[in-house]
C-alpha cells in the first residue's frame, strides 16, 4: 500500500507543465558572475563572521556550482541512456575511452569549466569504479542520467512519457462517460455528483486544481525550487521550503481524498457503476489539471481557479448538509 501511495503521489507531481529533466545551467560566464557576486558579499561581511571569509576560491566555486546546478562532487547519478561515453583528459591516469551502461551508478568525481560561453563549456568527471572513469559534458550527462533516487527516477520516467499517459487518462474518462450515459437521451454531463452524494469528489477536484496552479506557479516564477526538488526529492514537507512544502502537503491531501472516494464507492455503488465513476473522476481531474496548469502560465488560470473554487465549494457544502440529514 505504501508503494502504491508513492506511485500516485509521483504521478500527480510529474504531470502537466514542463519537463523535470533539468536543462544544463552551465555556461562559464554565468558561473563566473555568480562567483563575483558571492565574493563581493564576502568582502562586506564583518570580521566576526569568518565562515565565508575563510573559504578558498575553489570552495566558493564549488558552493556556487552546488547552488546553481543543484549537485556537486560525490553526487550519484544512475544511467538511463543505453550507454554514455567517457573520454580521458590530460593528466588522467586512465587514458582510454570507456563506457557506462544503462542502470550503472556513477559518481561525480570532478567538475571543470572550460573557457568559452557555450553550453558544453562545463565538463564533469564521473566514475563507476576505479577503472571506469572519464569526462563527459554536463549537457550529455543530464540528458542520459537521473539522480540516484527512486523518486527522481519516477519523475523522469513519467515526464518523458507525459503526453501518453495524460492522454490515456483523458480517453479513459471519455469512454466512461459514453458507457455510463449510453442508455440516456439527455446531453451527457461529466461526473454527476448526484450519483455519489459525498463531499470527497468535489474536494478531490478542488485539491487537484489548487495543486495544478501551485505547481505551474513554481515552474513559472521559481523553477530553481523544482530543480532542487528533482535532485533532492523528499515526501516529508517539514524539511522543504514553504512553497514546496505546501505543494507536497496538497499532494498528500489529494491521495487521502482519493482513498476516501474509493471507500465511498465501495459502500454505495455497484461494481460497474463504481468503475465508470472512478474513470470519469480521473479523466475530469486530469482535464482540470491540464487546463489550470497551462492557463496559470498566462495568469488566466488564477481566475479559472477562483471560479472553480467557488463552484466546487458549493458542491462540498451541499454534500455535507445532505450527509448530516
Amino acid at each position: 500500500m505504501r508503494k502504491l501511495l508513492y506511485i500516485i503521489l509521483i504521478i500527480l507531481t510529474a504531470s502537466c507543465v514542463g519537463n523535470v529533466t533539468p536543462r544544463p545551467q552551465g555556461v562559464a560566464s554565468n558561473d563566473s558572475d555568480s562567483v563575483q557576486t558571492i565574493v563581493t558579499i564576502v568582502d562586506t561581511v564583518t570580521a566576526e563572521d569568518t565562515t565565508l571569509i575563510n573559504l578558498s576560491p575553489q570552495q566558493v566555486d564549488s558552493l556556487v556550482f552546488r547552488l546553481t546546478h543543484h549537485y556537486s562532487e560525490n553526487f550519484n547519478f544512475i544511467v538511463k541512456a543505453d550507454f554514455l561515453t567517457l573520454i580521458p583528459r590530460e593528466g588522467d591516469l586512465i587514458t582510454d575511452t570507456c563506457r557506462v551502461y544503462r542502470n550503472d551508478i556513477i559518481a561525480v568525481a570532478a567538475i571543470k569549466a572550460l573557457p568559452g560561453d557555450t553550453i558544453d563549456s562545463i565538463w564533469i568527471k564521473v566514475a563507476s569504479n576505479q577503472t571506469t572513469m572519464g569526462w563527459i559534458s554536463e549537457q550529455e550527462l543530464l540528458r542520459g542520467t537521473t539522480p540516484d533516487d527512486p523518486i527522481s527516477e519516477i519523475l523522469h520516467a513519467l515526464s518523458s512519457s507525459r503526453a501518453v499517459w495524460m492522454s490515456a487518462f483523458l480517453a479513459l474518462g471519455l469512454i466512461a462517460i459514453i458507457i455510463s450515459r449510453r442508455k440516456k437521451h439527455d446531453m451527457p454531463k461529466m461526473l454527476r455528483f448526484s450519483e455519489l452524494v459525498s463531499p470527497y469528489p468535489p474536494l478531490f477536484l478542488l485539491l487537484v486544481a489548487v495543486m495544478a496552479s501551485l505547481y505551474a506557479s513554481v515552474q513559472n516564477f521559481i523553477p530553481e525550487f523544482w530543480q532542487e526538488y528533482y535532485f533532492h526529492p523528499t515526501l516529508n514537507p517539514l524539511i522543504l521550503p514553504p512553497v514546496m512544502a505546501t505543494l507536497v502537503v496538497v499532494m498528500w491531501l489529494v491521495i487521502i481524498t482519493f482513498i476516501a472516494i474509493l471507500d465511498e464507492i465501495y459502500h454505495h455503488l455497484y461494481a460497474l457503476q463504481g468503475i465508470t465513476y472512478i474513470a470519469e473522476l480521473l479523466g475530469l481531474a486530469m482535464l482540470v489539471y491540464i487546463v489550470i496548469s497551462w492557463t496559470t502560465l498566462f495568469y488566466i488560470g488564477y481566475l479559472l481557479l477562483a471560479i472553480l473554487i467557488i463552484y466546487l465549494t458549493k458542491k462540498i457544502i451541499i454534500a455535507v448538509k445532505h450527509s448530516q440529514q
